[in-house]
Protein backbone atom coordinates (compact mmCIF):
# COMPACT_ATOMS: atom_id res chain seq x y z
CA UNK A 1 0.00 0.00 0.00
CA UNK A 2 1.04 3.57 -0.79
CA UNK A 3 1.78 6.22 1.93
CA UNK A 4 -0.19 9.22 2.24
CA UNK A 5 1.52 11.64 3.82
CA UNK A 6 0.17 14.71 6.10
CA UNK A 7 1.95 18.19 5.17
CA UNK A 8 3.44 18.03 8.63
CA UNK A 9 4.82 14.73 7.63
CA UNK A 10 6.44 15.41 4.53
CA UNK A 11 8.08 18.78 6.14
CA UNK A 12 9.50 16.67 9.15
CA UNK A 13 10.99 13.77 6.58
CA UNK A 14 12.66 16.64 4.93
CA UNK A 15 13.82 17.96 7.66
CA UNK A 16 15.55 14.93 8.74
CA UNK A 17 17.00 14.32 5.26
CA UNK A 18 18.11 17.57 6.04
CA UNK A 19 19.68 17.99 9.18
CA UNK A 20 19.91 14.11 10.10
CA UNK A 21 20.99 12.13 6.41
CA UNK A 22 23.04 15.41 5.74
CA UNK A 23 21.65 15.86 2.03
CA UNK A 24 21.74 19.73 2.04
CA UNK A 25 18.26 21.16 0.86
CA UNK A 26 19.44 22.70 -2.41
CA UNK A 27 20.45 18.93 -3.48
CA UNK A 28 16.65 17.98 -2.10
CA UNK A 29 15.01 20.61 -4.81
CA UNK A 30 17.86 20.03 -7.25
CA UNK A 31 16.67 16.56 -7.33
CA UNK A 32 12.98 17.45 -7.40
CA UNK A 33 13.09 19.86 -9.62
CA UNK A 34 14.91 18.24 -12.32
CA UNK A 35 12.73 15.10 -12.01
CA UNK A 36 9.48 17.40 -12.57
CA UNK A 37 11.02 18.66 -15.68
CA UNK A 38 12.10 15.11 -16.86
CA UNK A 39 8.13 14.08 -16.42
CA UNK A 40 6.86 16.96 -18.38
CA UNK A 41 9.32 16.35 -20.98
CA UNK A 42 8.27 12.37 -21.15
CA UNK A 43 4.60 12.78 -20.99
CA UNK A 44 3.70 15.85 -22.34
CA UNK A 45 5.72 17.28 -25.24
CA UNK A 46 3.63 18.33 -26.99
CA UNK A 47 2.79 21.01 -24.19
CA UNK A 48 6.29 22.26 -24.74
CA UNK A 49 5.72 22.83 -28.64
CA UNK A 50 4.88 26.98 -27.18
CA UNK A 51 5.69 29.11 -24.50
CA UNK A 52 6.49 27.57 -21.10
CA UNK A 53 5.11 30.19 -17.90
CA UNK A 54 6.21 28.99 -15.08
CA UNK A 55 4.18 30.43 -11.93
CA UNK A 56 6.63 30.45 -8.64
CA UNK A 57 5.30 31.12 -5.01
CA UNK A 58 8.25 32.21 -2.19
CA UNK A 59 9.00 28.87 -0.93
CA UNK A 60 10.13 25.69 -1.73
CA UNK A 61 7.71 25.27 -3.67
CA UNK A 62 8.69 28.07 -6.26
CA UNK A 63 12.33 27.15 -5.60
CA UNK A 64 10.89 23.77 -7.31
CA UNK A 65 9.83 25.79 -9.77
CA UNK A 66 12.72 27.45 -11.07
CA UNK A 67 14.70 24.53 -10.95
CA UNK A 68 11.94 23.43 -13.39
CA UNK A 69 12.42 26.41 -15.68
CA UNK A 70 15.85 26.21 -15.59
CA UNK A 71 16.09 22.97 -16.94
CA UNK A 72 13.42 23.42 -19.55
CA UNK A 73 15.05 26.04 -20.66
CA UNK A 74 18.15 24.39 -21.15
CA UNK A 75 16.26 21.54 -23.38
CA UNK A 76 15.07 24.76 -26.02
CA UNK A 77 12.22 25.64 -24.38
CA UNK A 78 10.91 28.92 -24.23
CA UNK A 79 10.59 29.93 -20.56
CA UNK A 80 8.65 32.43 -18.62
CA UNK A 81 8.62 32.62 -14.85
CA UNK A 82 5.96 34.57 -12.78
CA UNK A 83 7.39 35.32 -9.48
CA UNK A 84 3.80 35.65 -7.39
CA UNK A 85 3.97 37.40 -4.04
CA UNK A 86 5.62 39.82 -2.63
CA UNK A 87 7.07 37.87 0.28
CA UNK A 88 10.93 36.74 0.51
CA UNK A 89 11.89 33.40 -0.93
CA UNK A 90 13.51 30.93 0.50
CA UNK A 91 17.61 31.13 -0.10
CA UNK A 92 17.22 27.88 -2.09
CA UNK A 93 14.49 29.29 -4.19
CA UNK A 94 16.81 33.09 -4.50
CA UNK A 95 19.48 31.14 -5.63
CA UNK A 96 17.49 28.83 -8.00
CA UNK A 97 15.64 32.25 -8.96
CA UNK A 98 19.09 33.86 -9.83
CA UNK A 99 20.43 31.03 -12.02
CA UNK A 100 17.57 31.41 -14.05
CA UNK A 101 17.71 35.16 -14.25
CA UNK A 102 21.84 34.11 -15.27
CA UNK A 103 20.41 32.45 -18.02
CA UNK A 104 18.15 35.23 -19.77
CA UNK A 105 14.67 33.39 -18.58
CA UNK A 106 12.27 36.20 -18.10
CA UNK A 107 11.03 37.19 -14.74
CA UNK A 108 7.99 39.12 -13.99
CA UNK A 109 6.85 40.34 -10.68
CA UNK A 110 3.28 39.31 -10.16
CA UNK A 111 2.18 40.84 -6.21
CA UNK A 112 -1.19 42.66 -6.95
CA UNK A 113 -4.74 42.87 -9.04
CA UNK A 114 -3.20 45.47 -11.03
CA UNK A 115 -0.77 43.10 -12.53
CA UNK A 116 -3.50 40.52 -13.20
CA UNK A 117 -3.73 41.62 -16.87
CA UNK A 118 -0.40 40.72 -17.56
CA UNK A 119 -0.90 37.37 -16.00
CA UNK A 120 -3.86 36.95 -18.05
CA UNK A 121 -1.67 37.79 -21.42
CA UNK A 122 1.01 35.18 -20.18
CA UNK A 123 -1.73 32.15 -19.56
CA UNK A 124 -3.36 32.92 -22.32
CA UNK A 125 -0.29 32.76 -24.94
CA UNK A 126 1.86 29.40 -23.24
CA UNK A 127 0.89 25.87 -24.04
CA UNK A 128 1.87 24.91 -20.76
CA UNK A 129 1.07 26.63 -17.38
CA UNK A 130 3.17 25.07 -14.28
CA UNK A 131 1.78 25.78 -10.74
CA UNK A 132 4.73 26.03 -8.25
CA UNK A 133 3.31 29.04 -5.97
CA UNK A 134 1.76 27.39 -2.72
CA UNK A 135 3.07 23.32 -2.77
CA UNK A 136 1.81 21.81 0.78
CA UNK A 137 1.96 25.29 2.15
CA UNK A 138 -1.21 26.39 1.99
CA UNK A 139 -3.62 26.77 5.00
CA UNK A 140 -6.69 29.09 4.89
CA UNK A 141 -8.31 31.10 2.39
CA UNK A 142 -6.64 33.14 -0.70
CA UNK A 143 -5.76 36.98 -0.73
CA UNK A 144 -8.54 38.66 -2.92
CA UNK A 145 -5.68 39.49 -5.93
CA UNK A 146 -4.50 35.78 -5.62
CA UNK A 147 -8.30 34.04 -5.91
CA UNK A 148 -8.52 36.20 -8.66
CA UNK A 149 -5.53 34.98 -10.20
CA UNK A 150 -6.49 31.11 -9.58
CA UNK A 151 -9.49 31.78 -11.75
CA UNK A 152 -7.33 33.42 -14.94
CA UNK A 153 -5.18 30.04 -14.51
CA UNK A 154 -8.57 27.95 -14.63
CA UNK A 155 -9.84 29.74 -17.42
CA UNK A 156 -7.39 30.64 -19.42
CA UNK A 157 -4.51 28.07 -19.22
CA UNK A 158 -4.59 25.68 -21.80
CA UNK A 159 -2.98 22.87 -19.77
CA UNK A 160 -1.41 23.04 -16.39
CA UNK A 161 0.84 21.16 -14.09
CA UNK A 162 1.20 21.76 -10.09
CA UNK A 163 3.93 20.59 -8.23
CA UNK A 164 3.39 18.92 -5.39
CA UNK A 165 -0.21 20.25 -4.58
CA UNK A 166 -2.21 22.14 -6.65
CA UNK A 167 -1.84 25.21 -4.68
CA UNK A 168 -5.25 26.99 -3.05
CA UNK A 169 -5.64 22.53 -2.11
CA UNK A 170 -4.96 21.89 1.22
CA UNK A 171 -2.19 18.97 1.09
CA UNK A 172 -4.31 17.41 4.35
CA UNK A 173 -7.52 17.70 3.95
CA UNK A 174 -7.81 18.24 -0.01
CA UNK A 175 -10.49 21.06 0.74
CA UNK A 176 -9.81 24.58 -0.97
CA UNK A 177 -12.71 27.16 -2.36
CA UNK A 178 -10.78 28.22 -5.66
CA UNK A 179 -7.59 25.65 -6.24
CA UNK A 180 -5.52 25.52 -9.03
CA UNK A 181 -7.63 22.53 -11.12
CA UNK A 182 -4.29 20.98 -12.98
CA UNK A 183 -4.79 18.62 -15.58
CA UNK A 184 -1.69 17.00 -13.82
CA UNK A 185 -0.04 17.08 -10.73
CA UNK A 186 3.78 15.47 -9.75
CA UNK A 187 3.81 14.59 -5.80
CA UNK A 188 6.82 15.27 -4.60
CA UNK A 189 8.60 12.06 -2.52
CA UNK A 190 4.97 10.94 -1.63
CA UNK A 191 1.35 11.57 -2.31
CA UNK A 192 -0.58 13.34 0.37
CA UNK A 193 -3.71 13.36 1.42
CA UNK A 194 -4.79 15.79 -0.37
CA UNK A 195 -4.39 14.17 -3.45
CA UNK A 196 -7.28 11.85 -2.66
CA UNK A 197 -9.72 13.55 0.19
CA UNK A 198 -11.69 15.83 -0.71
CA UNK A 199 -11.79 17.60 -4.29
CA UNK A 200 -8.12 16.55 -4.18
CA UNK A 201 -8.53 13.83 -6.90
CA UNK A 202 -10.62 16.91 -9.30
CA UNK A 203 -8.23 19.15 -8.52
CA UNK A 204 -5.01 16.92 -9.37
CA UNK A 205 -5.75 15.53 -12.58
CA UNK A 206 -3.34 12.60 -13.60
CA UNK A 207 -1.11 12.06 -10.71
CA UNK A 208 2.78 11.36 -10.94
CA UNK A 209 5.30 10.87 -8.49
CA UNK A 210 9.12 11.68 -8.01
CA UNK A 211 11.71 10.49 -5.37
CA UNK A 212 13.82 13.06 -4.02
CA UNK A 213 16.10 10.43 -2.37
CA UNK A 214 14.45 10.75 1.62
CA UNK A 215 15.93 7.31 3.45
CA UNK A 216 13.41 4.61 3.51
CA UNK A 217 14.37 3.66 7.20
CA UNK A 218 12.93 7.36 7.94
CA UNK A 219 9.13 6.12 7.30
CA UNK A 220 9.32 3.28 9.36
CA UNK A 221 6.64 3.39 12.01
CA UNK A 222 4.99 6.32 10.37
CA UNK A 223 1.62 7.13 11.62
CA UNK A 224 -0.04 7.71 8.26
CA UNK A 225 -2.71 6.89 6.02
CA UNK A 226 -2.72 4.38 2.93
CA UNK A 227 -3.90 3.85 -0.17
CA UNK A 228 -5.08 0.39 -0.99
CA UNK A 229 -4.15 -0.08 -4.43
CA UNK A 230 -4.91 -3.24 -7.27
CA UNK A 231 -1.59 -4.88 -6.04
CA UNK A 232 -2.63 -5.15 -2.53
CA UNK A 233 -5.93 -6.84 -3.55
CA UNK A 234 -6.00 -10.96 -2.54
CA UNK A 235 -8.95 -12.50 -2.07
CA UNK A 236 -10.02 -14.74 0.87
CA UNK A 237 -8.17 -17.78 0.26
CA UNK A 238 -10.19 -20.91 -1.34
CA UNK A 239 -9.21 -24.93 -1.65
CA UNK A 240 -9.49 -27.54 -3.56
CA UNK A 241 -10.20 -29.61 -0.86
CA UNK A 242 -12.88 -27.73 1.02
CA UNK A 243 -16.17 -27.60 1.38
CA UNK A 244 -19.09 -25.04 2.02
CA UNK A 245 -18.83 -25.08 6.23
CA UNK A 246 -15.59 -23.93 5.46
CA UNK A 247 -16.42 -20.53 4.15
CA UNK A 248 -18.63 -19.47 6.57
CA UNK A 249 -22.62 -18.57 7.08
CA UNK A 250 -23.75 -15.39 6.81
CA UNK A 251 -27.07 -14.19 8.16
CA UNK A 252 -28.76 -10.87 6.98
CA UNK A 253 -31.54 -9.21 8.52
CA UNK A 254 -34.59 -8.95 6.07
CA UNK A 255 -36.12 -5.70 5.52
CA UNK A 256 -39.24 -4.05 5.58
CA UNK A 257 -42.41 -4.62 3.00
CA UNK A 258 -41.34 -2.28 0.12
CA UNK A 259 -37.58 -2.50 0.95
CA UNK A 260 -36.44 -6.17 0.90
CA UNK A 261 -34.68 -6.26 -2.28
CA UNK A 262 -31.64 -4.21 -0.26
CA UNK A 263 -31.50 -7.99 1.95
CA UNK A 264 -31.43 -9.60 -0.92
CA UNK A 265 -28.73 -7.81 -3.34
CA UNK A 266 -26.40 -8.16 0.09
CA UNK A 267 -27.09 -12.06 0.58
CA UNK A 268 -26.67 -12.89 -3.14
CA UNK A 269 -23.32 -10.34 -2.87
CA UNK A 270 -22.40 -12.45 0.15
CA UNK A 271 -22.70 -15.80 -1.79
CA UNK A 272 -21.09 -14.51 -4.92
CA UNK A 273 -17.76 -12.89 -3.05
CA UNK A 274 -17.63 -16.74 -1.84
CA UNK A 275 -19.24 -17.43 1.59
CA UNK A 276 -20.43 -21.03 2.08
CA UNK A 277 -24.35 -20.19 3.22
CA UNK A 278 -26.40 -16.81 3.34
CA UNK A 279 -29.49 -17.44 5.44
CA UNK A 280 -32.15 -14.31 4.79
CA UNK A 281 -33.73 -13.65 8.63
CA UNK A 282 -37.25 -12.23 7.54
CA UNK A 283 -40.61 -10.66 9.37
CA UNK A 284 -42.86 -13.42 9.17
CA UNK A 285 -45.33 -11.84 7.27
CA UNK A 286 -43.04 -11.82 4.36
CA UNK A 287 -42.55 -15.59 4.00
CA UNK A 288 -44.42 -15.42 0.30
CA UNK A 289 -42.10 -12.90 -0.55
CA UNK A 290 -38.42 -13.89 0.10
CA UNK A 291 -39.51 -17.81 -0.79
CA UNK A 292 -39.96 -16.00 -3.98
CA UNK A 293 -36.84 -13.46 -4.40
CA UNK A 294 -34.42 -16.62 -2.97
CA UNK A 295 -32.88 -19.03 -4.45
CA UNK A 296 -29.32 -20.06 -3.45
CA UNK A 297 -29.82 -18.28 -0.02
CA UNK A 298 -31.91 -19.81 2.65
CA UNK A 299 -34.41 -17.86 4.52
CA UNK A 300 -35.59 -18.24 8.14
CA UNK A 301 -38.84 -15.76 9.95
CA UNK A 302 -37.35 -14.02 12.90
CA UNK A 303 -39.15 -15.65 16.01
CA UNK A 304 -41.58 -13.51 17.76
CA UNK A 305 -42.84 -13.17 21.46
CA UNK A 306 -46.22 -14.64 20.71
CA UNK A 307 -47.83 -12.31 23.25
CA UNK A 308 -45.69 -8.72 22.62
CA UNK A 309 -45.56 -10.03 18.66
CA UNK A 310 -41.56 -8.23 19.42
CA UNK A 311 -37.96 -10.40 18.35
CA UNK A 312 -37.58 -13.49 21.22
CA UNK A 313 -33.99 -12.68 22.25
CA UNK A 314 -33.49 -16.26 23.13
CA UNK A 315 -34.51 -17.78 20.01
CA UNK A 316 -33.23 -15.67 17.86
CA UNK A 317 -29.67 -15.99 19.39
CA UNK A 318 -29.66 -19.33 19.34
CA UNK A 319 -31.11 -19.17 15.20
CA UNK A 320 -28.02 -16.88 14.99
CA UNK A 321 -25.40 -19.48 16.79
CA UNK A 322 -24.06 -21.06 14.20
CA UNK A 323 -23.47 -17.47 12.17
CA UNK A 324 -19.88 -16.81 10.81
CA UNK A 325 -21.12 -12.79 10.33
CA UNK A 326 -24.05 -11.31 10.85
CA UNK A 327 -25.50 -7.57 8.82
CA UNK A 328 -28.13 -5.80 9.89
CA UNK A 329 -29.70 -2.25 8.20
CA UNK A 330 -30.54 -2.58 4.55
CA UNK A 331 -33.91 -2.15 4.24
CA UNK A 332 -34.43 -2.84 7.85
CA UNK A 333 -36.97 0.10 8.53
CA UNK A 334 -37.03 1.84 12.04
CA UNK A 335 -39.87 0.67 14.12
CA UNK A 336 -39.79 -0.55 17.42
CA UNK A 337 -39.46 -3.95 16.34
CA UNK A 338 -36.32 -3.05 14.00
CA UNK A 339 -35.02 -1.45 16.96
CA UNK A 340 -35.27 -4.32 19.07
CA UNK A 341 -33.59 -6.59 16.77
CA UNK A 342 -30.60 -4.20 16.48
CA UNK A 343 -30.29 -4.19 20.72
CA UNK A 344 -30.18 -7.69 20.66
CA UNK A 345 -27.66 -7.87 18.23
CA UNK A 346 -25.61 -4.97 18.82
CA UNK A 347 -25.52 -6.50 22.92
CA UNK A 348 -25.08 -10.00 22.30
CA UNK A 349 -23.20 -11.11 19.27
CA UNK A 350 -19.87 -11.40 19.39
CA UNK A 351 -19.75 -12.96 15.30
CA UNK A 352 -18.46 -9.82 13.31
CA UNK A 353 -21.54 -7.69 13.00
CA UNK A 354 -21.64 -4.80 9.61
CA UNK A 355 -24.45 -2.38 10.75
CA UNK A 356 -25.43 -0.20 7.84
CA UNK A 357 -28.22 1.68 6.47
CA UNK A 358 -31.21 1.90 8.96
CA UNK A 359 -29.46 0.12 11.38
CA UNK A 360 -27.26 3.29 11.27
CA UNK A 361 -30.00 6.05 11.34
CA UNK A 362 -31.29 3.84 14.37
CA UNK A 363 -28.05 4.51 16.25
CA UNK A 364 -28.23 8.07 15.67
CA UNK A 365 -31.85 8.57 17.08
CA UNK A 366 -31.11 6.40 20.06
CA UNK A 367 -27.87 7.30 21.49
CA UNK A 368 -27.35 4.87 24.54
CA UNK A 369 -26.93 2.47 21.10
CA UNK A 370 -23.41 3.91 21.07
CA UNK A 371 -22.27 2.06 23.50
CA UNK A 372 -21.71 -1.31 21.60
CA UNK A 373 -19.65 0.66 18.81
CA UNK A 374 -16.72 0.37 20.62
CA UNK A 375 -17.22 -3.97 20.68
CA UNK A 376 -14.50 -5.21 18.20
CA UNK A 377 -16.99 -7.28 16.69
CA UNK A 378 -19.31 -4.68 15.33
CA UNK A 379 -18.23 -2.56 11.80
CA UNK A 380 -20.24 0.60 10.66
CA UNK A 381 -20.23 1.34 6.96
CA UNK A 382 -22.00 4.55 6.11
CA UNK A 383 -22.26 6.82 3.87
CA UNK A 384 -21.74 10.80 4.19
CA UNK A 385 -24.69 11.40 5.28
CA UNK A 386 -25.64 8.57 7.69
CA UNK A 387 -22.22 9.58 9.24
CA UNK A 388 -23.18 12.77 9.68
CA UNK A 389 -26.31 11.90 11.27
CA UNK A 390 -24.32 9.67 13.67
CA UNK A 391 -21.13 12.02 14.43
CA UNK A 392 -24.33 14.73 15.29
CA UNK A 393 -22.16 17.59 12.38
CA UNK A 394 -22.72 19.16 9.15
CA UNK A 395 -22.15 17.42 6.30
CA UNK A 396 -19.88 20.84 5.88
CA UNK A 397 -17.97 19.62 8.27
CA UNK A 398 -16.74 16.54 6.38
CA UNK A 399 -16.38 18.52 3.42
CA UNK A 400 -13.49 20.23 5.12
CA UNK A 401 -12.13 17.74 6.64
CA UNK A 402 -13.43 14.56 6.07
CA UNK A 403 -10.00 12.31 7.77
CA UNK A 404 -9.85 14.52 10.62
CA UNK A 405 -13.52 14.17 11.37
CA UNK A 406 -13.87 10.40 11.13
CA UNK A 407 -10.82 9.82 12.99
CA UNK A 408 -12.12 12.01 15.87
CA UNK A 409 -15.39 10.08 15.68
CA UNK A 410 -13.33 6.90 15.73
CA UNK A 411 -11.51 7.84 18.82
CA UNK A 412 -14.17 8.96 20.64
CA UNK A 413 -16.04 5.79 20.26
CA UNK A 414 -13.23 3.29 19.92
CA UNK A 415 -14.97 2.49 16.66
CA UNK A 416 -14.54 0.79 13.35
CA UNK A 417 -15.63 2.25 10.31
CA UNK A 418 -15.75 2.29 7.04
CA UNK A 419 -17.11 5.89 5.61
CA UNK A 420 -18.36 5.35 2.14
CA UNK A 421 -18.16 8.00 -1.00
CA UNK A 422 -16.65 8.29 -4.20
CA UNK A 423 -13.50 7.77 -2.02
CA UNK A 424 -13.87 5.39 0.85
CA UNK A 425 -12.08 5.20 3.90
CA UNK A 426 -11.88 2.26 6.61
CA UNK A 427 -10.25 4.01 10.18
CA UNK A 428 -10.12 2.30 13.29
CA UNK A 429 -7.80 3.27 16.31
CA UNK A 430 -4.74 2.11 14.57
CA UNK A 431 -5.39 1.98 10.55
CA UNK A 432 -6.72 4.84 7.59
CA UNK A 433 -6.95 2.93 4.63
CA UNK A 434 -8.40 4.21 1.75
CA UNK A 435 -10.11 3.18 -1.76
CA UNK A 436 -10.45 5.00 -4.74
CA UNK A 437 -11.52 2.17 -7.23
CA UNK A 438 -15.16 2.73 -8.79
CA UNK A 439 -16.87 5.33 -11.13
CA UNK A 440 -20.40 6.92 -10.54
CA UNK A 441 -21.61 3.68 -11.90
CA UNK A 442 -22.65 2.76 -8.02
CA UNK A 443 -24.42 6.52 -7.41
CA UNK A 444 -27.31 3.64 -7.86
CA UNK A 445 -29.68 2.61 -4.38
CA UNK A 446 -28.23 -0.99 -3.77
CA UNK A 447 -24.89 -0.47 -4.45
CA UNK A 448 -23.90 -0.17 -0.20
CA UNK A 449 -26.21 -2.97 0.04
CA UNK A 450 -24.18 -5.36 -2.43
CA UNK A 451 -20.48 -3.61 -0.64
CA UNK A 452 -22.35 -4.93 2.97
CA UNK A 453 -23.17 -8.29 1.49
CA UNK A 454 -19.03 -8.35 0.36
CA UNK A 455 -17.69 -7.57 3.28
CA UNK A 456 -19.86 -9.62 5.42
CA UNK A 457 -18.84 -12.65 3.34
CA UNK A 458 -15.24 -12.12 3.38
CA UNK A 459 -15.67 -11.31 7.26
CA UNK A 460 -17.57 -14.99 7.15
CA UNK A 461 -14.49 -16.59 5.40
CA UNK A 462 -12.32 -15.02 8.09
CA UNK A 463 -10.75 -11.98 7.06
CA UNK A 464 -10.17 -9.29 9.32
CA UNK A 465 -12.35 -6.54 9.71
CA UNK A 466 -10.19 -3.92 8.44
CA UNK A 467 -9.09 -6.38 5.65
CA UNK A 468 -12.84 -7.36 5.12
CA UNK A 469 -13.65 -3.53 4.69
CA UNK A 470 -11.41 -1.87 2.37
CA UNK A 471 -10.63 -4.89 0.03
CA UNK A 472 -14.56 -5.28 -0.56
CA UNK A 473 -14.83 -1.49 -1.34
CA UNK A 474 -11.91 -2.46 -3.74
CA UNK A 475 -13.58 -5.26 -5.44
CA UNK A 476 -16.78 -3.04 -5.34
CA UNK A 477 -14.97 -0.32 -7.54
CA UNK A 478 -13.04 -2.26 -9.40
CA UNK A 479 -16.14 -4.56 -10.65
CA UNK A 480 -17.60 -1.10 -11.68
CA UNK A 481 -14.48 0.03 -13.77
CA UNK A 482 -14.84 -3.41 -15.73
CA UNK A 483 -18.80 -2.90 -16.37
CA UNK A 484 -17.85 0.60 -17.47
CA UNK A 485 -15.45 -0.95 -20.50
CA UNK A 486 -18.71 -2.42 -21.94
CA UNK A 487 -21.68 -0.07 -20.93
CA UNK A 488 -22.02 3.46 -20.16
CA UNK A 489 -22.16 4.31 -16.25
CA UNK A 490 -25.41 5.45 -16.29
CA UNK A 491 -26.58 1.71 -17.15
CA UNK A 492 -24.71 0.04 -13.88
CA UNK A 493 -27.05 -1.71 -11.16
CA UNK A 494 -26.08 -3.71 -8.41
CA UNK A 495 -27.15 -6.73 -9.63
CA UNK A 496 -24.79 -6.55 -12.25
CA UNK A 497 -22.30 -5.83 -9.98
CA UNK A 498 -22.93 -9.41 -8.32
CA UNK A 499 -23.28 -10.85 -11.46
CA UNK A 500 -19.65 -9.72 -12.34
CA UNK A 501 -17.67 -10.10 -9.27
CA UNK A 502 -14.18 -11.51 -9.86
CA UNK A 503 -14.58 -11.37 -13.50
CA UNK A 504 -11.58 -9.35 -14.55
CA UNK A 505 -9.11 -10.89 -12.10
CA UNK A 506 -10.26 -14.69 -13.47
CA UNK A 507 -9.13 -12.91 -16.98
CA UNK A 508 -6.23 -11.69 -15.70
CA UNK A 509 -4.93 -15.24 -14.59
Amino acid sequence: MRLLLSSAQMKNLDARTIKDFGLPARVLMETAGKACAEIILNHYPSQLDGPVCVLCGSGNNGGDGAVIARWLFNWGCEVNILRVGKGSPSPETTANLELCRKLGVPIIEISASKDLSLAKSFLESSSLVIDAIFGIGFKGELKPWLDELFGLINSYAAFTVSVDVPSGLDADTGFGLNPVYAEATIAIESMKTGHITGIGREACGEVHLVDIGIPAHFYENLDAAMLFEEADFRPPLRLPDRHKNDYGKVYVFGGIPGFTGASVMAAQASLRAGCGYACVLHRKELVAVYALKLTEALSRAIPENTKSGQPDAKALLRLLGDASAVLIGPGLGRDDFALQLLEIVLKNLEVPLVVDADALTLISEHPPLQQYLAKPNVLLTPHWGEFARLAKIDKAELERDCLGTLRNFVIEHSARVLLKSHYSIYQDAELSLVNISGNDGLATGGSGDVLAGIICSFMAQNESIPAAAIKASFLLGKTAETLAKTRGTASILPTDIIANLFLEQKEEK
